[in-house]
């Protein structure tokens, strides 16, 4: 058995395999797509109608190849939409795995290292957390930690091939997030860092790193010319940042620091609103990072810098702290104009942090067998309590939502006209076909059943959660016909229109 451990392709094809069947455990206990799966798999479906009709049926399917991956899957296998992206996904998690593996053994040659790499990808709760969600973030997860080892492979061999690998790793990166551009911008900057190297072989490698993106422009730009329905709008997203990003955070800036004088403070702490906003927002900035990376991660980072235990060279340092800060940027630059972040888009940035936690296990662990301290057993015990909220969910349930769009869907006749005020009981009461869209969007104000207005519909089922106790509900007329709820209160109730 220790000669089968000790064998580094066991160890990537045994973290392959547990990193399936967690996919699936978790996948196979959820029963409520997430919001954007909806769109996704609607996308993917009107695939047979053509892009451009894919494009434009909701707001992420503007960025289409998730969309067409599910689709072209669904061509070649017997699989339904949604089995097809749960599949994909478990894939794209597999491949994370495996790349995160990859990374720190061109780091280090340490078996016992490896080991701990597998154990923190494995065990790490928020990559977890997010298994279940049908999202394109999980193709760019894999491919972003793909750039990253063949760039460290590229800078040690100069070989071309790594140089284009770098490039089309990223370049597909891109197809699934179009953050993607700005590493495919910035990050071949780091070719004149390499203090290794003659300055004309860094701008060799430079040129190296952008010859395929370079190309890629080029036939973009053609394919556009013959295409001109081609839907670019996201490129132009990017474009607007990298000039105008900066620009739009100062006015932002201002209008909350006087709403935080005037509505918040007192008047004789009003003159330092300014400071106190900035305070506020890169706590709250750096309070999500650490919940993201998961507190028992984090610390372990913080141990494994202080003590420097990765034994990286020049250029992997440049890469994984080059990696590190193109995320801060788009995250900053994000929340700032927002004031707002999912957790899904701190995952990117939680996982080159981690590529130092399997160091710092190492270390601790030398120390608890030479008998010094015991905090080795106390950080696998918290990353084992850690990752049980992501593998196993402890939340309350959903399944009154999809209960709540069954029950529409086998009760309300085709031609039936239905109001929620709950995407997700919309899109299983199998009403709306491509309309959904227009309709959540229309139907998420209360105003349109508000004064009678309810009248007009049929059915009317009103997810009713507790924590908007103190919310005003409009009073329907009609019978109710059925109620869902969880364990919470949060409750779905159904009207009917006593004619039916």
């Amino acid at each position: 058995m220790l000669r089968i451990i000790s064998n580094k392709n066991y160890i990537f094809f045994i973290t392959g395999i547990i990193s399936l069947l967690i996919s699936f455990w978790i996948c196979a206990n959820e029963n409520v797509l997430n919001s954007d799966a909806i769109c996704y798999l609607q996308s993917a479906a009107d695939m047979k109608l053509g892009l451009y009709t894919a494009m434009h049926l909701c707001d992420q399917a503007k960025w289409p190849f998730y969309s067409a991956l599910i689709y072209f899957f669904t061509q070649i296998t017997p699989f339904s939409l949604t089995f097809s992206a749960f599949m994909l996904n478990a894939v794209f998690s597999l491949f994370s795995s495996l790349m995160f593996l990859a990374i720190v053994r061109f780091i280090t040659p340490n078996v016992r290292i490896l080991l701990f790499a597998a154990f923190v990808i494995l065990l790490s709760h928020e990559f977890n957390s997010v298994k279940q969600y049908i999202i394109r973030d999980h193709g760019f997860w894999a491919l972003y930690l793909s750039s990253i080892f063949f760039l460290l492979k590229f800078l040690k061999e100069k070989k071309w091939y790594f140089a284009v690998a770098w490039s089309i790793s990223t370049l597909v990166a891109t197809l699934f997030r179009v953050e993607g551009i700005i590493f495919l911008v910035l990050i071949p900057l780091i070719s004149f860092f390499d203090s290794e190297a003659e300055f004309t072989t860094r701008i060799k490698s430079y040129f190296q790193l952008n010859a395929v993106t370079l190309l890629s422009v080029i036939a973009l730009l053609g394919w556009t010319t013959f295409h001109p329905e081609f839907d670019v709008t996201r490129l132009h997203e990017v474009k607007f940042q990298f000039t105008h990003g900066f620009f739009e955070i100062i006015p932002r800036y201002f209008v909350l620091k006087q709403s935080l004088a005037e509505h918040v403070l007192g008047p004789d702490s009003a003159r330092d609103a300014g400071m106190v906003l900035v305070l506020m927002l890169a706590s709250w900035f750096q309070v999500s990072i650490v919940l993201n990376v998961s507190l028992i991660f984090f610390v372990l980072v913080i141990y494994a810098w202080h003590k420097k235990l990765m034994p990286a060279t020049r250029n992997t340092s440049i890469v994984l702290w080059a990696y590190l800060i193109v995320n801060l940027l788009i995250t900053i630059l994000f929340f700032s104009e927002h004031m707002f972040l999912s957790k899904r888009y701190l995952i990117a940035l939680s996982l080159i942090l981690m590529l130092w936690v399997p160091f710092a296990l190492e270390d601790l662990m030398l120390n608890w067998q030479k008998q010094k301290t015991n905090y080795f057993l106390i950080a696998i015990f918290l990353i084992l309590v850690s990752a049980l909220g992501g593998i196993f969910n402890f939340g309350y349930s959903k399944q009154y939502i999809r209960n709540a769009g069954d029950w529409l869907a086998s009760h309300a006749p085709a031609n039936a006209k239905i109001y929620s005020n709950d995407y997700q009981v919309l899109y299983y009461s199998k009403h709306f076909g491509d309309d959904l869209f227009v309709k959540a969007k229309a139907y998420g104000q209360l105003d349109v059943i508000a004064n009678d207005k309810w009248k007009q519909f049929d059915f009317i089922a009103l997810n009713v959660r507790q924590k908007d106790n103190k919310k005003e509900y409009p009073k329907i007329g009609y019978a109710i016909a059925q109620t869902f709820a969880n364990k919470r209160g949060d409750t779905i109730i159904i009207y009917r229109r006593d004619s039916l």
